[in-house]
């Protein structure tokens, strides 16, 4: 599993930074697909380390895209739910850096909560994504840690632009 998501974080940037080589040789106006919003859904397999063991994760979020000279940076808030025998959810403060529109690293520090208690959470989070007019679609990995376990998940995130 490891080896696995450690494979798709080597070969997000690649496919990113091909798709940047081809975008800019096709002649399109480079803003064409910007927006200041973004409304995402990434849903996939998550390994709780703790545990052993995988189940169903879900994250929603939004955020308020602004331009930089060297890219974008994103600025939102996050829920997280993984629905296992011992359900927790968490809700998060997003910081995204897209280096260009489709790769986006995001640092999520936030509050975990579950069977009554609640613990500081930092999730870390890379998507790449296919972009159709305002749809975004592509594979996501993530890392979440916190004070009570930790897990991984790699899924597909779900995206609209506007």
């Amino acid at each position: 599993m490891k080896n696995a998501l450690l494979t798709v974080l080597l070969l997000l940037p690649l496919l990113a930074f091909a798709q940047a080589e081809e975008h800019n040789h096709e002649g399109h106006d480079e803003h064409e697909h910007h927006h200041h919003y973004h409304v995402g859904i990434a849903t996939g397999a998550v390994y709780v380390i703790g545990e052993g063991e995988f189940a169903p994760g879900l994250h929603l979020h939004m955020a308020r895209l602004i331009d930089l000279s060297t890219g974008q940076l994103g600025l939102g808030v996050g829920l997280e739910g993984i629905f296992d025998e011992h359900r927790h959810y968490a809700a998060s403060f997003n910081m995204s850096y897209l280096p260009i529109h489709n790769l986006t690293f995001t640092v999520a520090p936030g509050v975990q909560y579950g069977e009554n208690n609640y613990v500081f959470t930092t999730h870390f989070e890379c998507s790449y994504e296919f972009i159709f007019d305002r749809i975004h679609i592509g594979p996501v990995v993530e890392y979440a840690w916190a004070t009570t376990d930790a897990h991984f998940m790699a899924g597909v995130h779900f995206g609209f632009g506007f």
